[in-house]
């Protein structure tokens, strides 16, 4: 890609700063540098086919970046964005432990907040815009082949089935609309794909099939977070391609077949069984957030403590045992109380303040970092709207994923300001 002299002063010193950290943080030998690298290359292969690969892949990852900081003793370059609300979260995790109707299983269940060390792996091992465009490029293709596979499933079993991939169809679903987000705001915000046509070739192939395979998933939460993501995509990049997207759902609706098309026409639907069960357990969380106001129930425990709090004439069957209710918020507030939300949506809000930071300072209007930091807003933004109906915050697929994409601002940001 062919250097444009940039605008303003941020920018202006980006070919320096670029020269300065070319090797991940916390990494001085090639040997380190190449375990990273690959590691990283074999995270996003993965992320769609093996969690248990995926989680090896980044911990290996972590383990070589923790090496080369043994090797400097020095973390003087590593950033922690959005430190605050994470560790704030994180406390409050802790204390709903503490604090938890069984402690044991909500220890258990902490465990999960380690996950968000794929977000500082990221900030601190993508040395470049380049580097973080092919691992992202790399997840798609990845994607996409699952997508195929789960495409043959429908296929074989009919198109009533539930594309699921290796994992299960809400997973899935969560997954795949990240992927077509990030896919397209490369087509929509990276000029350098459409210079080099190979991209394009495989591209926009792929991002039928990611789009395909999201429909014959039949994951209402999904469709609605992709439209939102859509939404933010077409707003950064034209506002008037907005009046598209009606036009769009409808093009979706009637190449789909009766199957999906029926989920479709359940949205609108309050008296579906779905939607009432999933009205019934919000209600039935809120008055375990009643009871437990401060620090919840702790983690862990939903399925004895939704069988205290279930509603004598709820749809959802006595002998169902749930683990989850199906929205984030009324999910953490039951677990963690309001101390655990309030941190929770702290965290949310820091990223969209410092991520649109990020996007403003940027001087070229398509480019490879435009489309990364916008891809990443638009993701999570998509991944929050689906997360008020599937409580995909639990879902260690999807919020991996997450993690990564959230990260892919402050490697911009890091790349082009001066290390500390």
């Amino acid at each position: 890609m062919k250097s444009k002299k940039p605008s303003n002063s941020m920018s202006s010193q980006l070919p320096m700063q670029r020269l300065s950290i070319r090797r991940p943080v916390g990494c001085d030998t090639f040997s380190l540098r190449w375990v990273i690298d690959l590691a990283l290359l074999a995270f996003v292969c993965a992320a769609t086919l093996s969690i248990s690969a995926m989680q090896a892949a980044y911990i290996l990852a972590l383990s070589a970046v923790l090496l080369g900081l043994y090797q400097q003793r020095t973390v003087r370059q590593l950033r922690f964005p959005l430190i605050v609300p994470i560790g704030g979260f994180a406390l409050a995790s802790l204390l709903a432990t503490l604090t938890a109707v069984n402690p044991y299983h909500s220890l258990v269940e902490l465990r999960n907040i380690l996950e968000v060390a794929v977000f500082y792996l990221a900030v601190n091992a993508i040395r470049s815009d380049r580097h973080a465009t092919i691992l992202l490029n790399t997840l798609i293709a990845a994607g996409a082949v699952m997508a195929l596979y789960g495409l043959s499933q429908v296929v074989a079993s009919g198109a009533a089935f539930r594309l699921s991939g290796t994992s299960n169809y809400m997973t899935f679903a969560g997954q795949l609309m990240l992927l077509i987000t990030m896919a397209l705001a490369q087509l929509l915000f990276n000029s350098a794909l459409w210079r080099t046509r190979w991209h394009i070739y495989w591209m926009i192939p792929a991002l039928l099939v990611l789009t395909a395979a999201l429909l014959n998933t039949h994951t209402r939460n999904a469709w609605l977070g992709f439209a939102v993501a859509c939404m933010v995509l077409f707003i950064l990049r034209r506002p008037r391609l907005v009046l598209l997207l009606p036009l769009l759902a409808l093009l979706a609706f009637f190449v789909s077949p009766h199957s999906v098309q029926n989920r479709i026409r359940s949205l609108w639907n309050l008296q579906d069984v779905t939607i009432q069960e999933r009205l019934s357990m919000w209600r039935s969380g809120l008055y375990m957030t009643r009871d437990h106001p401060w620090t919840g129930v702790g983690m862990g425990s939903m399925r004895q403590m939704y069988q205290r709090y279930r509603e004598a004439q709820s749809p959802i069957a006595p002998e169902r045992r749930l683990s989850h209710l199906h929205n984030n918020a009324v999910q953490i507030a039951a677990e963690r109380g309001v101390i655990g939300l309030a941190c929770w949506a702290a965290i949310w809000v820091a990223f969209f303040y410092q991520a649109w930071r990020v996007y403003r300072g940027l001087a070229p209007p398509l480019s490879p970092s435009r489309a990364l930091v916008v891809g990443s807003l638009a993701s999570v933004a998509g991944f929050l709207v689906a997360g008020g109906f599937e409580h995909n915050f639990g879902d260690s697929e999807v919020v991996t994923l997450v993690y990564f994409l959230m990260a892919l601002p402050f490697v911009i940001r890091r790349i082009q300001t001066p290390g500390p």
